[in-house]
């Protein structure tokens, strides 16, 4: 993280001296300009790496009053000490935050040396100010800053004997004045509802007064002050006579003031009041810092609105308190990576920040961005006549905006509301619609695709791919069978890159299945060289869910099968899990299409982290391919042997169902499947995937490679 960008993290840096320092090696990672003034630093390199007990409090050790046991993730812990070094009161906000997955210790701290004079000398005099000193400290001291602010208020208005105390500020962007704080007698009727958003030009004498003589008095309204005035309408309204003021200054500027209405005692004293608004000032400077780090932690910064932190707290909540119905929207931009990597960053920013306004039209709901280009929005307790019509109409605005190409899922539901099932299924419908998506790009080649799948293209012309064969094993009688079709990409030395360098980027833009059907050519003409040999194999050949979207693939499939004259009857289509995401009356239509020219299909990884047992219920398969995953732990762990066994045993009872194991390795694992009846085997026991000269060599010598 660069230096501008920690300065970003700590708003408000103006007022405070502020540093981030790791939490566990308390090393210093960055000082605020102005702590760097202070501690005489001229470049961050001078004190990088410094222990921040050595540079801030002049200490060989951790300081004996650290308090980093009593910070977490979650809160503000407020304190206040003396600065040996610096020979300063400081009131100080400590918190932690995560930089880089790297735990830190974020400090603010403010000097009120000053203040504490002030209030010493407060001490000093009165018993009733005695209390007004504690108040001022309960100020300092509470997180909660109305009950706070309330409460010093009081004991103000009390000293005073007036009918309210209060506190306004100024907002010289919006040109208004607002009262932001009061407190009432019992027998006053509270104004605060009453004195918002005044604009600024009714105060403008008072202004003027705070500038050339501080606080001031009105003695007697209707003689002080010009009865035509807009300030003597809003006084006398209130049914105020006379008041006390003082200014809130920052910088020699008036930022607010802080006042008592109709003073019965103590109206020639104006100490209490002048000393008090210098600490209110401080207040408020902090009560701002730390509402802006509380939007910081919860607002994403590029669209304005909810991030994941919010998000992820609204879902804990519904744990316990859930609405009576929700309905939810989960959206996904479509091509966001190609858009940033073909027209820019700031360009794919301007999208996303687009998505974000068409969203946030919606009414009565909640807007979250909780990834990179994924959007959550939440109805709550809205009927679903209404939450259908929203959606459509959010459909609509996307439809009518040329750049924002975006998939949505939604689902309503009431009562027993389970809002992990619903974004769940929000989520799958969200991606079944994005496979429009991808069909699109497939068959009408959209310019968000087009450069990189010309770039594939080209990559296939120069014989960038290469297909290798890894056989598959009869365990029974230890013959080869068949093998799996894995590709290769020679890189621009001529060395060869493994798939897991290219597929799921391919995958990801939509281009896949230019690779997938070379895989699939090279093969058919493999079979037919082998077919003229005499030699009859079953060859595997993994197909992607972008190229089963393809809208013609049964056909190009059946037209290369028979450009090559290879018989579909020994070719394999091998798919994954991740199938079961997509649309399932889609899906099984085009495996009962390819079943019936004589295709057979292979569910791969069966068994990898989870497995989703109803996709063997729902849909056919020749042959269940169980992952190395659970192959790797056979010898060693009952447990993966049980379910080992019970798997095979459970594919042996779905009709003309046969299991395959990946990754064998060691013999030990090779009779343990045998003995579980497990039909075929592949992996490095066998053999690694060989290039085609290899694996034709070995098929006729029919060993190993």
């Amino acid at each position: 993280m660069k230096h501008k960008e920690y300065d970003s993290l700590i708003v408000g840096k103006e007022n405070a001296i502020s540093y981030i320092a790791d939490y566990n090696t308390y090393e210093l990672i960055h000082l605020t300009q102005k702590a760097m003034e202070l501690f005489k630093m001229k470049s961050p390199e001078e004190y990088r790496g410094m222990k921040c007990y050595k540079l801030l409090q002049g200490l060989d050790a951790p300081c004996p009053f650290c308090t980093n046991d009593k910070l977490s993730l979650d809160s503000v812990y407020k304190w206040e000490h003396f600065n040996d070094v610096l020979h300063r009161w400081m009131a100080i906000e400590d918190m932690l935050v995560v930089i880089d997955g790297r735990l830190c210790r974020l400090e603010h701290a403010y000097d009120i040396t000053d203040q504490r004079r002030q209030i010493k000398r407060l001490s000093d005099q009165l018993t009733v100010e005695q209390i007004l000193v504690r108040s001022l400290n309960t100020l300092a001291a509470s997180d909660d800053y109305s009950l706070a602010f309330n409460s010093f208020l009081e004991q103000l208005g009390r000293f005073y004997r007036a009918d309210r105390a209060y506190i306004f500020e100024i907002d010289y962007d919006k040109r208004v004045v607002s009262n932001t704080y009061e407190w009432c007698a019992p027998y006053v009727t509270s104004e605060i509802d009453n004195l918002q958003g005044i604009p600024i030009k009714y105060i403008s004498d008072w202004l003027k007064k705070f500038k050339e003589t501080g606080e001031f008095y009105i003695n007697k309204l209707d003689t002080d002050i010009n009865h035509n005035r807009e300030d003597y309408n809003i006084l006398a309204n209130q049914g105020i006579e006379s008041l006390l003021a003082a200014p809130l200054l920052t910088g020699g500027r008036t930022v607010g003031f802080i006042g008592v209405d109709n003073p019965t005692n103590a109206t020639n004293d104006m100490t209490l009041l002048r000393a008090s608004s210098d600490f209110v000032v401080e207040e408020l400077k902090k009560r701002r810092l730390i509402q802006k780090l509380e939007r910081a932690s919860y607002i994403d910064m590029l669209t304005g609105l909810n991030n994941r932190n919010r998000y992820m707290e609204v879902l804990k909540g519904y744990e316990t308190n859930p609405p009576k119905s929700l309905g939810v929207v989960f959206a996904d931009v479509n091509g966001m990576k190609t858009a940033n990597d073909t027209r820019g960053h700031k360009y794919g920013d301007r999208l996303l920040i687009r998505v974000s306004e068409i969203l946030s039209l919606a009414q009565n709901c909640h807007v979250y961005r909780i990834g990179g280009d994924e959007f959550v929005m939440l109805f709550e307790n809205v009927d679903k006549e209404t939450f259908d019509k929203k959606v459509i109409e959010i459909k609509g605005h996307f439809d009518q905006d040329p750049d924002c190409d975006v998939s949505i899922g939604s689902v309503w539901t009431q009562d027993e509301v389970d809002i992990n099932r619903q974004i769940i299924k929000a989520d799958e419908l969200m991606y079944a619609e994005k496979q429009v998506y991808y069909r699109s790009v497939l068959s009408n080649g959209r310019t968000a695709r087009l450069g990189i799948s010309e770039e594939v293209a080209r990559e296939i012309e120069e014989n960038r791919f290469v297909v290798y064969y890894q056989p598959q094993i009869n365990i029974k009688t230890n013959q080869i069978i068949g093998a799996e079709a894995l590709v290769r990409k020679k890189g621009d030395n001529g060395e060869i890159i493994p798939p897991d360098r290219f597929i799921p980027y391919y995958e990801i833009e939509g281009v896949i299945s230019h690779v997938d059907l070379f895989v699939f050519k090279e093969v058919c003409a493999a079979m037919k060289r082998w077919r003229n040999q005499g030699i009859c194999l079953n060859i595997c050949v993994n197909f992607s869910r972008v190229t089963l979207m393809m809208p013609d693939i049964l056909n190009e499939i059946t037209r290369i099968c028979e450009e090559y004259e290879a018989s579909p009857k020994n070719l394999t289509i091998e798919v994954t899990e991740s199938i079961g995401k997509m649309d399932q009356a889609y899906i099984k239509n085009l495996f009962d299409a390819l079943i019936d020219r004589g295709f057979t299909i292979s569910l791969d990884d069966f068994g990898s982290k989870y497995s989703n047992l109803s996709i063997l219920n729902d849909l056919k398969f020749h042959t269940v391919k169980i992952d190395k995953a659970l192959v790797s732990r056979l010898e060693n762990n009952e447990k993966s042997q049980i379910i080992m066994r019970n798997t095979i045993r459970m594919c042996h009872e779905l009709a003309a169902t046969q299991t395959l194991a990946e990754g064998i390795e060691t013999e030990g694992q090779y009779r343990l499947l045998s003995n579980y009846k497990c039909e075929y085997g592949q992996g490095f026991f066998f053999s690694r995937p060989v290039a085609f000269d290899v694996f034709d060599d070995m098929i006729k010598r029919g060993g190993k490679e």
